[in-house]
């Protein structure tokens, strides 16, 4: 069995779709069972969003959630319409059809459990089962929605509950030492370990959505990344660590904010509400910090632009149980990532790095290393000539 997923780009238009339902009739001919996950058509998802906000600047989120689960709905349809008149039987199921459960927040709810009887059913009748990614049912009988990247997850957590490896599907032939975009002529890379999959995603790869690759690594499911229209390899993701140095890519992230949370009133049951309300959002954090100004102390930390939103909430609920006014600042940064294997914060490489930086003229704000990764956080900034000069220097 083999559970594949094909992303909005693959799927924007009927023309696309149909060559996507040649290729799975292809891909039967040596799998005997196949599941199908898919994305929106295109754009389809913002186009929903822009409508909503047309009717309310901060929509009701239960109702943002049936909203935008109606783009997947409109793919499986058509994907099995596909699949049907090119003469194989295939059968359409939304999230909630399907049985995906999910828990938490609507727009950024997670996968709790897929009963998977629904689906062998459809399996055994000879079906080609397509279903709706980005989407589940809570236990209230709701739509909720997985957040961006949510079907890279449906598709990984499919795999992982049918115990069989996952295709990845997309425009891109596989991941790459640096986004092509950035750098011309980057290294593709043909197989990648979860750990430093995961890394690369943390720090803003796109190729793969870092909680698919999560369950990959959970579940131990063989991720396989590749072109939907294309016949070149692409990148095999799963294995064990390597343990020599080697610089495997570098990372250009400038979706990221640094928030600033001041004021709070030096005393650890604050500073605890303020993390267990930041933790009530599902506030993705990296790089936390605080520094201790009289008797109130300033938390930083860096997070992605898309939890601004959420602020004027989450400012609110913190004056709230720290009985006092706070000052919430944020600003624009962009974090530039070496990812690599072994003991890649060692001296030797963080000193090549400060080389560089300081040779391309750019002033850094903050840096912070982790096992496999070394971090550099900027303010607003050209960056072209310093990825260049980084690129060359470790051969990506």
């Amino acid at each position: 069995m083999i559970v594949q997923k094909y992303g909005g780009s693959s799927l924007e238009t009927t023309d696309k779709i149909i060559q996507v339902a040649k290729k799975i009739i292809e891909r039967k001919r040596t799998a005997k069972n196949i599941v199908v996950a898919v994305s929106a058509m295109g754009k389809t998802t913002d186009r929903l969003i822009e409508l909503a906000k047309e009717i309310s600047s901060d929509p009701i989120e239960r109702e943002l959630d049936v909203l935008l689960s109606i783009g997947e709905q409109q793919t499986i349809s058509l994907l099995s319409m596909a699949l049907n008149n090119l003469g194989h039987k295939a059968i359409s199921l939304t999230g909630t059809q399907a049985r995906i459960n999910t828990k938490g927040n609507y727009t950024r709810a997670s996968i709790e459990d897929i009963e998977k009887s629904i689906i062998n059913k459809y399996l055994e009748e000879g079906n080609i089962v397509v279903i709706a990614g980005f989407q589940g049912v809570n236990e209230k009988g709701d739509i909720t929605t997985l957040g961006r990247g949510g079907s890279d997850t449906t598709a990984v957590a499919l795999a992982a509950k049918f115990n069989c490896p996952c295709e990845i599907y997309t425009d891109v032939d596989g991941i790459y030492s640096i986004d092509p975009r950035l750098y011309e002529g980057p290294c593709k890379i043909s197989k990648i370990n979860y750990d430093i999959a995961l890394e690369m995603a943390r720090l803003g790869a796109k190729v793969v959505d870092k909680r698919a690759l999560a369950l990959g690594k959970r579940y131990d499911v063989p991720i396989y990344v590749g072109d939907s229209f294309k016949d070149q390899l692409g990148t095999r993701i799963g294995g064990e660590s390597m343990e020599e140095l080697k610089i495997l890519s570098l990372m250009v992230d400038d979706n990221q904010v640094e928030v600033r949370i001041k004021n709070i009133p030096n005393k650890i049951d604050k500073l605890s509400n303020v993390f267990r309300i930041l933790g009530r959002y599902n506030l993705d954090i990296g790089m936390a910090e605080n520094n201790l100004i009289d008797e109130d102390i300033n938390i930083s930390f860096i997070c992605s632009k898309e939890y601004m939103k959420l602020f004027p909430s989450i400012k609110k609920d913190i004056v709230n149980n720290v009985d006092r006014l706070i000052d919430v600042e944020i600003n624009d940064t962009t974090r530039i990532s070496i990812v690599g294997t072994g003991r890649i914060n060692q001296a030797k490489v963080t000193s090549e790095i400060f080389d560089i930086v300081k040779e391309s003229g750019i002033k850094y704000k903050k840096f912070c290393t982790s096992e496999l990764s070394l971090s550099y956080y900027f303010e607003k900034a050209e960056v072209k000539n310093l990825i260049n000069r980084l690129a060359k220097n470790f051969n990506l």
